[in-house]
């Protein structure tokens, strides 16, 4: 009868392990989406802030020249900061993405557009840089960048418009 007892008793502290397990999953994978969420959000603060947009618009609009003629250090210093800024801030996607801290197709749904945009306005300036400065300047912008390109959800017209502002 002992043994019995035994048995059932192993046998729910088995199924309770199992549930216990299955429960600790789920909250991890529920603390995964809120900290892709919380991430996206914050990024989302800053790069549509109005200044940053601004900016945005004013570099794709051509206000600096076309990209074979951009230099940043042309600039104004205003403008310096926040050329950097924006480079900065996508190359920080670039990461998180790369890193799989934050889900690509999160990205490509919130900012479906302007990355591949502000990739081919300073794409040329980035180029130079990395043998003038680093050979690592923007290479996590420009990996996000080629996964847009991957990306199954954007069509080739997308890409015939992507000068469109």
């Amino acid at each position: 009868m002992w043994a019995s007892v035994g048995a059932i008793s192993a046998a729910i502290g088995t199924i309770v392990v199992i549930v216990a397990s299955f429960f600790a999953f789920s909250q991890i994978k529920e603390a995964r989406h809120a900290r892709h969420v919380s991430l996206l959000l914050s990024f989302q603060e800053k790069y549509h802030a109005p200044a940053a947009r601004s900016f945005r618009y004013r570099l794709l609009s051509g206000e600096f020249g076309p990209p074979e003629q951009f230099n940043a250090a042309r600039l104004n210093p205003d403008d310096f900061h926040k050329f950097w800024q924006l480079h900065d801030q996508l190359e920080m996607l670039g990461v998180l993405v790369d890193c799989r801290l934050l889900d690509f197709d999160l990205v490509l749904a919130c900012f479906h557009r302007s990355p591949p945009q502000v990739w081919a306005a300073i794409e040329p300036y980035i180029r130079t840089r990395r043998t003038l400065a680093s050979p690592l300047e923007g290479q996590n912008f420009e990996k996000l960048v080629q996964r847009y390109r991957e990306s199954s959800a954007l069509e080739a017209q997308y890409w015939d418009r992507n000068n469109v502002l």
